[in-house]
């Protein structure tokens, strides 16, 4: 088979049939070592369909000419090495899983390739189990991308279904306000609902966004159109500023052309936004760190200064006592710590003495790490299985076989769904981290 040359390895479904196919692009110079990758990958997952290419253009061809879920690519080829193929991807193709599966491998490639936007980075082994470990990280990626993806399809549906909900509705004919419910006046700070008449509506638009605004507000959609949704910020009687979304549809009010505008509040979206943009540029120094307490420290500087959370810990597990021991904790963690045991620990010394203090076999902690599944107990320190009792509210993530994070706050219910979102995006990279160091 010479470069350029390609082979389609058909995969069996499964015995029901059901099994939705993994189309993988694996791109090897080395026909060889590419049949073998093949063959294994198929024996693994009978899901798996395999397309063969022996060159980065031969990879780009047969991305452009077929369905592809995940490229699987070595580094060193003639012509375009795989990190050259990598931004090709990224550029055209930009969630689509890229998986570097190489035999060269060195923190500088590791670093380029993250920074690419690599989903994944393997170095071949000489054992057959590589070939497990590259089906589950190909399995992974695939089906994040595909839940993402439906996610983004099932929030499209939502929003058309909403886009004239009147939780928040303003109606106006050439910037003259005719209507405004009662839900749009609480949320931009009104008391009074006729003062919305009163006065220029664009008076409610922070000073930079009112240019915009008034472009927009001026627009008269024909019927059966709508106007896009527009970003902005309100700025509410009392100083505050919130982020805001809106979009006009035409209406008939008193019988007359309008526009009838939802106004929906983002500030906590943005917030969200802003906060996995850091998370995500955070967490890629995870992949740097040549040792697990390395990964566990710099997973918590990313817990305290990106997340906002100054309580957390994370714990290895030891097989050969069956428990968790400490190696990495937030100065506010040791603390309670100190405080709730009564121990006064030294800080230059603290973790030779927390090691020492072994979680119960039937503690909360062991429970979650032996179940293996993301807990988050808003009752923490109400359980008679609890360690620390000063928490109200804990996120434990067992990090599979490696041990555990655990973020924790003296308050209840101090775990939103996005904070949850969140903290499980950053345990993931933990074990992701963690599996590299011990792969």
């Amino acid at each position: 088979m010479g470069i350029g040359s390609e082979r389609r390895v058909k995969l069996t479904g499964s015995a029901d049939g059901r099994s939705e196919p993994v189309r993988v692009l694996l791109v090897d110079d080395q026909p060889d070592v590419a049949e073998t990758t093949a063959l294994h990958l198929e024996r693994r997952h009978d899901a798996f369909e395999v397309t063969v290419a022996t060159s980065g253009p031969a990879a780009l061809e047969q991305l452009a000419a077929s369905t592809v879920d995940c490229i699987v690519s070595d580094y060193e080829m003639p012509s375009m090495d795989g990190l050259a193929l990598l931004r090709e991807v990224s550029t055209h193709h930009g969630d689509l899983p890229f998986i570097l599966f190489t035999g060269k491998g060195s923190e500088e490639i590791a670093s380029e390739a993250i920074s690419t936007g690599v989903t994944d980075y393997l170095q071949k082994q000489t054992t057959a189990d590589q070939y497990d470990v590259l089906a589950n990280r190909i399995e992974n990626a695939v089906a994040r991308r595909r839940s993402e993806r439906a996610h983004a399809e099932t929030e499209l549906r939502y929003r058309n279904l909403v886009d004239t909900s009147p939780d928040a509705i303003l109606v106006h004919r050439n910037g003259e306000v005719l209507y405004a419910n009662r839900t749009l006046c609480d949320f931009a700070g009104i008391d009074d609902i006729s003062a919305v008449y009163e006065v220029d509506p664009l008076s409610y638009v922070h000073p930079d966004d009112r240019e915009r605004v008034r472009e927009r507000l001026l627009s008269r959609p024909k019927a059966g159109d709508e106007l896009g949704w527009i970003d902005w910020r309100l700025r509410r009687p009392d100083g505050e500023s919130r982020y805001v979304e809106s979009r006009g549809a035409p209406i008939a009010f008193a019988g007359r052309p309008a526009t009838q505008v939802v106004i929906r509040d983002v500030t906590a979206h943005r917030e969200h936004e802003r906060r996995l943009e850091a998370l995500n540029a955070a967490t890629r120094d995870l992949f740097l760190a040549e040792s697990r307490e390395a990964v566990a420290s710099r997973a918590l500087a990313v817990v305290e200064e990106t997340l906002g959370e100054s309580i957390a810990s994370v714990w290895a597990y030891d097989p050969s006592t069956e428990s968790l021991v400490t190696i990495a904790a937030t100065d506010d963690a040791l603390d309670l710590i100190a405080a709730d045991t009564g121990i006064d620990i030294d800080p230059d010394a603290a973790f030779d003495t927390i090691r020492e203090m072994a979680f119960p076999s039937d503690s909360l902690e062991m429970r979650v790490f032996r179940e293996g599944e993301a807990r988050v107990f808003e009752d923490y320190g109400d359980r008679d299985d609890a360690v620390v009792e000063s928490i109200r509210s804990a996120f434990l993530f067992p990090l599979e076989s490696h041990g555990m994070l655990g973020v924790a706050s003296t308050e209840g219910t101090a775990f939103d769904g996005w904070d949850r979102d969140l903290l499980a995006v950053l345990c993931r990279s933990v074990v992701a981290a963690l599996d590299r160091l011990y792969e």
